[in-house]
């Protein structure tokens, strides 16, 4: 994919304060964008952009996603904006709690803050995404949606609970969601564009250190550098990690219902591939929709 430079946009980021988040901001940075870190400690978010190249053109603004009243205080806050260029919805429950949790909107809570309070973000958003001439919005993905299928019946934990179904489901929905909302993007001729990703497999080991970022013990370090190709065929740092989402933004052109990962699925450098095909499944696509809809108990599109 051809790519480009993003001089002047302002792009935001969910959860960029630490891991593959701080690295998409770092790639966007980098690219000249201004970076709007999106995160709950306004120290990491200082420490985050120090790190940035450009600092004085990125800020940070506060917010929760497990509040629905502070997503919505700094979705009317963006929403006001004169232009937004983009918006990547990074953030997200990683390890799923033990036992069933009920989060925002009432329903189990790593979809709830994963998915719907993104999605409720993005709704107050959308008129500021709207003023720019390219706005691009990426949803997360997980390679994990690969192993575990997506199932209707329980996506919210409605028959049973167990942590990595319940992570697993909420990036189905996120992918699932993010190619719906580029079929309804499209068919109303809005400017917006939707991209869906994923980051592949990172650890730690291979990520590269940051001042109050990321820092790596000297053993792994050592470590890290006698791994050889085959093994980094099938795993990669936080930082490669960040480039499907990096491309998503700055790719010249990119076609309907377009998917970023990596190359070899966990590793590799991005490309477009395919997600498993309920992902792209426009019926599927709509029954979430609907749903989503109603958990938020509003349009997430407004009409015409």
């Amino acid at each position: 994919m051809e790519t480009r430079r993003l001089d002047g946009a302002t792009i935001v980021v969910t959860g960029a304060t630490s891991g593959i988040g701080f690295f998409v901001a770092e790639g966007l940075a980098h690219l000249g964008a201004n970076v709007v870190i999106a995160g709950r400690s306004a120290t990491r978010g200082s420490t985050a952009i120090s790190q940035l190249p450009g600092g004085g053109a990125h800020r940070f603004l506060r917010i929760d996603l497990s509040d629905i009243d502070s997503v919505r205080q700094v979705g009317r806050h963006l929403g006001t904006l004169d232009r937004l260029d983009g918006l990547i919805m990074n953030a997200g429950v990683i390890a799923a709690p033990r036992t069933y949790q009920e989060g925002p909107f009432g329903v189990e809570s790593t979809v709830a803050v994963n998915v719907l309070a993104h999605l409720e973000l993005l709704r107050l958003t959308l008129p500021a995404l709207a003023a720019s001439p390219h706005a691009r919005v990426v949803s997360v993905g997980s390679m994990l949606t690969r192993r575990l299928p997506f199932d209707p019946d329980n996506w919210l934990a409605q028959q049973s609970y167990r942590p990595r179904v319940a992570y697993a489901m909420s990036r189905h929905a996120a992918e699932i969601l993010g190619f719906e909302l580029d079929r309804r993007l499209r068919a109303s001729r809005s400017t917006v564009e939707s991209i869906v990703t994923h980051p592949g497999g990172a650890i730690d080991a291979l990520t590269p250190d940051r001042a109050g970022i990321h820092r790596r013990p000297l053993i792994v370090r050592a470590a890290a550098r006698g791994l050889g190709p085959a093994f980094r065929f099938w795993v990669q740092g936080k930082e490669a990690a960040a480039e499907p989402a990096v491309t998503a933004l700055s790719a010249r052109s990119l076609p309907a219902m377009a998917y970023i990962g990596p190359r070899h699925v966990a590793a590799g450098r991005p490309v477009l591939t395919d997600p498993v095909d309920s992902s792209r499944d426009p019926a599927l696509g709509a029954w979430l929709w609907e749903r989503a809809e109603a958990l938020l108990h509003a349009p997430l599109l407004e009409p015409g």
